[in-house]
């Protein structure tokens, strides 16, 4: 380890840590004076059987306050280089032994938390990332009315929220933010949507706004006949109305976000023939069109299709796209 080589892993962990807010990384320093008390952090973990959360939080710790002692210590050496030659020793192989300790860090709790691994009944059960069962799997096996029958099973305080859900692939977080209906020329729904993942200029949509015909979307249509409706719902009492309900018809793995993918499928079905892949983008409420390849597949269309007339997003699309499957030959459902 060299100098020039600690000076540069300290400024790379430095700017990396600058957009923290001042009180996290006061509260990282403070850990760090802690760890570095005891000898270091890998010396500090030997004895103590802590959570691999904590490991990398600690480790977090260490990384910063050591970037910022390197620092320290070097810039210190260096005006002491003609005046105190001992100083400037030790200060530069305390430098370089904390280079190498940044140096030997890796993600990998399993393997590097400790030097000397306890007895192998102490030990943390390995690390092992969780199965992501997606919701466009679920939709493999379902009846072909599934979305209806599941409406018509949720208690009647959740049937619009469900209702919206299907009609306009909307979040679940967006549905807890509030949607607005609106009725439009005495024979068109308008559906106002306020983005649950915008970030300016960077992901989501602030608003969508889509537009359906009469016959389309009857039901919510006299919801807000008289005057704009707002619909929310909780959440959590929302999924496990639906998971319930869904258990109910035998219906495996399928959650809010069924709805969505459902929703996509449809709209999938209709590309070329009614809409670009950027309109399906602004109906996802993205801001590109790579992610709608993620949501639903064209064969596992059903019903008569999406029913939007029209839809309008906030921002314009990104054009990213890779690969989104396309309709095969097989039969379609309806």
């Amino acid at each position: 380890m060299t100098k020039s080589a600690a000076r540069a892993i300290a400024t790379h962990i430095i700017n990396y840590t600058q957009n923290n807010d001042q009180a996290t990384n006061n509260h990282l320093l403070k850990i760090f004076k802690r760890i570095y008390a005891n000898g270091g952090l890998f010396r500090y973990f030997q004895n103590r059987n802590l959570k691999k959360t904590t490991w990398y939080k600690y480790k977090a710790a260490y990384q910063y306050g050591a970037s910022l002692l390197i620092r320290s210590l070097l810039k210190e050496a260096d005006k002491l280089e003609k005046t105190d030659k001992t100083k400037v020793k030790l200060y530069r192989e305390e430098a370089l032994r904390l280079g190498e300790d940044l140096k030997k860090l890796s993600p990998d709790y399993e393997k590097q938390h400790r030097l000397n691994p306890p007895a192998p009944g102490n030990q943390p059960k390995p690390y092992k990332k969780d199965k992501i069962s997606g919701k466009r799997k679920a939709l493999r096996g379902l009846p072909s009315n599934w979305v209806g029958q599941l409406i018509d099973e949720l208690p009647i305080q959740h049937q619009d929220a469900a209702l919206i859900m299907a009609l306009t692939g909307c979040r679940p977080a967006e549905l807890e933010k509030g949607v607005w209906l609106e009725t439009v020329d005495h024979d068109h729904l308008k559906v106002t949507i306020k983005g649950a993942k915008y970030i300016k200029n960077k992901q989501g949509q602030k608003q969508r706004v889509l537009k359906f015909a009469l016959e389309d979307a009857h039901r919510l249509f006299n919801l807000a006949y008289e005057e704009p409706r707002l619909v929310w719902i909780n959440k959590e009492a929302f999924r496990k109305a639906i998971r319930r309900a869904a258990g109910n018809l035998g219906f495996k793995g399928v959650s809010p976000y069924s709805l969505r993918h459902q929703f996509s499928a449809n709209l999938k079905r209709e590309s070329g023939e009614k809409w670009t892949h950027e309109d399906m983008a602004k109906a996802l409420g993205h801001i590109t069109d790579r992610c709608q390849q993620f949501y639903g597949h064209p064969n596992q269309a059903r019903g008569r299709g999406s029913g939007i007339l029209n839809v309008q997003a906030s921002s314009q699309i990104k054009s990213n796209r890779g690969t989104i499957p396309e309709k095969t030959s097989g039969p379609r459902l309806s």
